[in-house]
C-alpha cells in the first residue's frame, strides 16, 4: 500500500470518528477518570476524535500535508507508530498535564511524525532542516507564549500546547530508541 493510501485510510478514520458526533467524543476522549476506570482505550482513541468538524478537517490538511513532507513515515509500520505515539502522548498527558485534559486531536502525532521523518533528513537536506526549525519553534512558541486565540476559537476549544510538545518529544524519543538498538545489533 501506497503513502498517500495510508494517509488517505488515517483521514477517513478521522472523519468516521467525527461522525460519530458527542456521544463519541464523550467516550474516546482522554480522561483521567475514564483511564482510571480501565477505559484504555482512551489512550489511543482521544487522539482520532476532535472538538469540532473545524478541528478535524485542520488535522486533516495536517495529515496530508505530513504526507507530502514525509511519505517514508507512512509506511507499513505506520498503525503500530501511530499507536505507540499515542499511548505515550497520553501517558505524558495524564501524568504531566493532567489540568489539560479531558484532551482529543491529533496534532501530537503530526508533530511527532514530523520529527520522525525529518530529523533524519535534516542533517543532508537544508529544506528538510529549515521545516523542522519551522516546526520546533512554532511548537515552542505555543508552548511558551501560547495557542493563537483565533485558532482556538476557529477549532472550538482550547489549544493543548503541551500536547505538540510531548509528541515532538515522542518522536525525538523513538528515533534515539532505533539508534541505540541498530547500534547494538551492529555492535554485540
Amino acid at each position: 500500500m501506497a503513502p498517500w493510501s495510508r494517509a488517505a485510510l488515517l483521514c477517513v478514520s478521522l472523519l468516521l470518528a467525527a461522525a460519530g458526533g458527542d456521544g463519541a467524543r464523550a467516550s474516546m476522549c482522554l480522561t483521567t477518570a475514564g483511564v482510571a476506570d480501565g477505559q484504555w482505550w482512551r489512550l489511543v482513541t482521544a487522539h482520532f476524535m476532535h472538538l469540532s468538524w473545524p478541528h478535524t478537517l485542520l488535522n486533516v490538511m495536517g495529515v496530508l500535508g505530513c504526507c507530502a513532507l514525509v511519505p517514508a513515515v507512512f509506511d507499513r509500520l505506520l498503525v503500530l507508530r501511530i499507536t505507540a505515539l499515542s499511548v505515550a502522548i497520553s501517558l505524558f498527558l495524564l501524568i504531566g498535564s493532567p489540568h489539560a485534559l479531558p484532551y482529543m486531536g491529533l496534532s501530537g502525532i503530526l508533530y511527532a511524525l514530523l520529527v520522525l521523518g525529518l530529523a533524519p533528513l535534516a542533517r543532508n537536506d537544508r529544506i528538510a532542516a529549515s521545516i523542522l526549525a519551522g516546526v520546533t519553534i512554532w511548537m515552542a512558541w505555543q508552548w511558551v507564549v501560547g495557542p493563537v486565540a483565533s485558532e482556538e476559537r476557529m477549532i472550538g476549544g482550547r489549544i493543548v500546547a503541551s500536547a505538540h510538545v510531548y509528541g515532538y518529544v515522542s518522536g525525538a524519543a523513538w528515533l534515539l530508541m532505533r539508534a541505540f538498538f541498530t547500534s547494538r545489533r551492529a555492535h554485540p
